[in-house]
């Protein structure tokens, strides 16, 4: 089975599925080298309109790092090198020259909301939760997406959501700004969502990427991930770190 999923439609434009429902699609080894793979490629075909990234089942969007690859149990170096191929592809996707937009068909934890971050735009079914909780396993966001999270909504806001570490829900996520739609499920299931940029064309999109890209100052974005990843692997070797992925673990097993 394929774990990154690569479509593309009729329309005009690409969809990445992430495809481990019965492992909330958690990002594994494969998964990082599988949307590396599609990145590459979509940046490379012409004709393409626009990116959807969704997850497969209707649980999860993304639950971040497979805890059995991205567990706590490592030193601040191995904890890098592990970090580091997927805020690659955090970049690649923030700097994909076409719009990408995440499709949130469930919920998104730590991971999952960076990546989602790394989209242009997101819309997400009604009922859905969302949150930056890495600062409740004491350590930060280790793939560059609190870095995006300050280029996408408020920095106060971005401070404080990252700070706090809380599940919101979707509506209250939309009020600062960091979906740009929710929809009801007769919305989600109608096929509808997209239909305001299908009659774009390619030159079009490519455009206003553009400028949104001018706006993003990407040689400091660039740092500011790098930073991040390796502030996250020096907290990664941390006994308050390695504690709560025990205690998460456990909580899984009972």
């Amino acid at each position: 089975m394929r774990l990154i999923r690569l479509d593309y439609k009729d329309e005009g434009y690409a969809v990445m599925t992430l495809n481990r429902p019965d492992k909330m699609n958690a990002i594994n080894h494969e998964m990082i080298n599988g949307l590396k793979s599609a990145l590459e490629e979509i940046r490379a075909k012409e004709g393409v309109t626009f990116v959807v990234l969704t997850g497969a089942g209707d649980r999860a969007f993304c639950a971040g790092g497979d805890l059995k690859e991205f567990h706590g149990d490592l030193e601040a170096q191995e904890a890098y090198a592990l970090l580091s191929p997927m805020k690659d592809v955090l970049y690649k996707l923030a700097t994909l020259p076409i719009p990408t937009i995440a499709l949130l068909n469930g919920q998104a934890r730590g991971g999952g909301c960076e990546l989602a971050t790394a989209c242009d735009f997101r819309y997400a079914r009604q009922g859905t939760s969302f949150g930056f909780v890495q600062g409740n396993l004491g350590i930060a966001p280790g793939w560059g997406g609190g870095a995006l999270l300050y280029e996408r909504i408020k920095r106060d806001m971005a401070a404080h959501w990252l700070l706090t570490s809380e599940m919101l829900t979707a509506d209250e996520v939309k009020e600062f700004g960091w979906l740009h739609k929710v929809c009801t499920e007769e919305e989600w299931q109608s096929g509808q969502l997209l239909t305001p940029l299908l009659n774009k064309t390619p030159a079009q999109t490519k455009w206003f990427k553009r400028q949104l890209l001018s706006s993003l100052r990407l040689d400091e974005l660039s740092v500011r991930m790098e930073e991040e990843t390796a502030h996250t692997s020096v907290l990664w070797e941390s006994e308050e770190h390695k504690e709560a992925v025990q205690k998460f673990l456990i909580s899984r097993k009972n």
